[in-house]
């Protein structure tokens, strides 16, 4: 995963690739098709602890405003659930990832604001501490919504500070483990590269 997220950065390198020439200035964002990609690490609440989602997405920009794309996040570090009869533990693992949509909008020279979710499914699995046996794995649905703001280092790179809610349904043959566990708000930290 760590290979195609570089992958995906070092493509955006490039900068915008022109759809149409504008003659004006103030077209000079109109038929131009972009792209872009991110690192994210993103914390939240799960299961009640405190962990870390470290992953990111690449996706096109198109004219000034619109970014579509996809990426995925996968936990750093397991979650202890407790212990079961016999003493052992349980781990949860989960990861998750879809298609994005956002909206950009710029203001001043060095800022803009963003709006927008992450349609998709993840899977979450309970496996035994000891041995490592998995206990329980499911798949689900997830939406998140997020607002965010950017900031441009340089034209072609920015860091993004963000907000959102995870939601998520469908979670039915999880041990210790409801789809409530797996929401929570959310706050995030990027590296974005490109972006048209």
């Amino acid at each position: 995963m760590v290979r195609l997220l570089l992958l995906c950065i070092l493509m955006t390198l490039p900068g915008a690739l022109s759809a149409q020439e504008g003659s004006s200035s103030s077209r000079s964002h109109e038929g131009r098709v972009g792209s872009t990609a991110a690192l994210v690490a993103k914390g939240s609440d799960l299961a009640g602890e405190k962990r870390i989602h470290l992953g990111g997405w690449a996706g096109l920009v198109f004219g000034e405003h619109w970014i579509v794309g996809g990426g995925g996040f996968a936990l750093l570090e397991a979650v202890e659930l407790g212990t079961s009869g016999s003493g052992s533990g349980f781990d949860l693992g989960m990861g998750y990832g879809g298609i994005q949509f956002r909206y950009r909008r710029p203001f001043l020279s060095r800022l803009a604001m963003e709006a927008g979710a992450l349609l998709g499914a993840g899977h979450a699995e309970v496996r035994e501490q000891i041995q490592g046996l998995e206990k329980g794995s499911d798949n689900f649905y997830v939406v998140e919504p997020e607002v965010s703001a950017l900031y441009a280092i340089v034209p072609w790179m920015h860091l993004e500070i963000a907000g959102g809610y995870r939601v998520v349904w469908g979670v039915e043959d999880l041990p210790l483990v409801s789809a409530q566990d797996l929401r929570a708000a959310t706050a995030s930290l990027s590296l974005r590269l490109g972006g048209g």
